[in-house]
């Protein structure tokens, strides 16, 4: 009962339909990224991401997966590695919300507008803007309110704009927890299915 309280305080705060607890970020990345892109997709990530996302790149890689890095916050290189892909293959583009060794973040708005040209879906772990960043930042509060993350900091849609929101408890609530976001029952019940949810023991 305690884990289902908490998603649901946790979609609240974010403002999505739902939520799945991981016990840690670690865990949820090496369980979901594998199950999203499958036997054929393509994992697109930036040079600079976590060591925790490259290592479940890596095992999405060796399930059939394509796995390519491009430079850090490159657009420019994305948009040339992306351009060599069908519509049609299912594209992760993986980023940070906040990059842990230089705090410098993405220009999310671009990125969802360059993920929608090719068809793509983007992939953020916000471990480390998750609890600080929040929505409508100013210059009295340039952090933004409530914590709640990225998406809101840049006012975007979470499955209007295909993004799939990774964060953890970890960092600005010192809690052992981590999260993912759902747009609804089914896709919840699939990201369920994630060796690393069902063997967490």
């Amino acid at each position: 009962v305690i884990y289902e309280e908490l998603e649901e305080e946790l979609a609240k705060l974010l403002g999505v339909p739902d939520v799945l607890v991981f016990p840690s970020v670690t865990l949820l990345q090496i369980g979901v990224l594998p199950l999203l892109t499958g036997s054929n997709g393509v994992i697109l990530g930036d040079i600079a991401a976590h060591r925790c996302i490259y290592e479940a790149c890596c095992l999405a890689q060796q399930k059939g997966s394509q796995f390519i890095q491009y430079r850090h916050n490159d657009l420019n290189d994305l948009a040339e590695k992306l351009a060599k892909y069908p519509l049609e293959q299912v594209k992760i583009i993986v980023i940070d919300g906040v990059y842990s060794m230089s705090a410098d973040f993405p220009d999310l708005p671009a990125y969802v507008r360059l993920a929608k040209e090719y068809n793509a879906f983007i992939y953020m772990d916000d471990a480390h803007g998750f609890g600080i960043l929040g929505k409508n930042p100013s210059s009295d509060m340039p952090y933004g309110y409530k914590g709640n993350g990225m998406v809101n900091y840049f006012d975007l849609q979470f499955a209007e704009d295909n993004i799939i929101y990774v964060a953890g408890l970890s960092k600005a609530y010192s809690s052992y927890a981590a999260f993912l976001t759902c747009g609804d029952r089914q896709i919840k019940t699939n990201f369920r299915n994630a060796w690393t949810a069902i063997f967490s023991g």
